[in-house]
């Protein structure tokens, strides 16, 4: 007898040390790693609209820009794109990503012809020069680069110098239209040789415009090399200067492009019809806009960029500093 209480106590004392080893792990099973905070980025769609286009989303620029990780996106919702890449313009192989235009523009609001002599490539970048002379087009001569391939959702980025002058336009932007056989969309960064302290944002779909926006800059932008971007995404278009963003276009906004495009950028003066715009073509022949480095990184794809390399506040003579990157 005394032997089967001994058995039945041993029993007991056991199931109890058991116990709570398996509530433990009961109760660390239903604990949810958390994930480290640094490694969430914000969404993009944090950011608030601006309704009124007069000052930035950021009041303050960035001391130190950063290019936030791509947001992946459904897969249904994307549209053909080629890679990603980057380009610094005063590589000798950019011939594999650009073609240098070389045509008249009859048509249109162009004032003269593109030409590639116009194109003087130097060891800190390309300049695109715009000269007072008599072209098939009108009585100047501007200066066009443009992808040979075809681009869709992702961040675009740009390090540039717009020309300065009355009557000067440089841009960045991304166009596809009837001469490839699509309907007319684009996104485009702009700056006019008129006021180069004031930057301007458009994009159409189908041809026609959305709300395009004109923002005063903290500088000059033709003073010194700047980072410009957007970001293009299903479900909007959100731009940057110098890694902070300053204008996104609304929720279900129907202007936001849906056709992959070359990405272009160009120097140029315009046609008599849109001087009220640009203002009279006083500007000094052969006034250049300066590119350094061109990038694209699809969605979800972390390819190197302009902004990896970006040096903030780089004067205009610093092409010792651009060689240096490129070796």
């Amino acid at each position: 007898m005394s032997m089967l209480v001994a058995v039945c106590s041993f029993g007991i004392l056991t199931l109890n040390a058991v116990k709570p080893r398996a509530d433990i792990e009961i109760s660390v099973a239903q604990i949810d790693p958390a994930a480290p905070e640094a490694a969430v980025p914000a969404p993009i769609d944090q950011i608030e609209p601006k309704q009124t286009p007069s000052a930035p989303i950021v009041e303050t620029p960035a001391a130190t820009p950063t290019r936030p990780v791509p947001v992946p996106t459904k897969r249904a919702a994307l549209i053909p794109s080629s890679p990603g890449f980057i380009s610094l313009l005063g590589d000798a192989q950019n011939d594999a990503f650009f073609y240098r235009s070389d045509f008249a523009n009859p048509d249109g609001h162009y004032g003269g012809d593109w030409s590639p002599k116009n194109i003087k490539q130097t060891a800190e970048g390309a300049d695109l020069e715009v000269h007072h002379e008599q072209s098939r087009s009108g009585p100047f001569t501007g200066a066009e680069m443009k992808t040979v391939n075809t681009y869709g959702y992702g961040r675009y980025e740009v390090v540039m110098r717009p020309s300065k002058g009355s009557g000067l336009v440089s841009s960045f932007f991304t166009y596809t239209g009837s001469y490839e056989g699509t309907a007319h969309d684009e996104i485009d960064i702009e700056f006019l040789g008129l006021d180069t302290s004031r930057i301007h944002f458009n994009y159409f779909r189908k041809g026609k415009t959305g709300a395009s926006a004109t923002f005063d800059l903290p500088f000059d932008a033709s003073e010194a090399d700047h980072l410009y971007a957007f970001e293009w995404s299903p479900e909007g278009i959100t731009w940057y200067v110098d890694g902070k963003p300053y204008y996104k276009t609304v929720e279900g906004d129907a202007f936001v492009p849906r056709t992959a495009g070359s990405i272009i950028f160009n120097n140029w003066a315009g046609k008599p019809f849109i001087t009220g715009w640009t203002g009279k073509p006083t500007f000094e022949s052969g006034a250049a806009a300066h590119y350094s480095c061109i990038s694209f990184a699809p969605l979800g794809d972390n390819t190197r960029a302009c902004s990896d390399l970006y040096l903030p506040n780089r004067p205009k003579h610093a092409g010792l500093v651009t060689a240096q990157l490129t070796r």
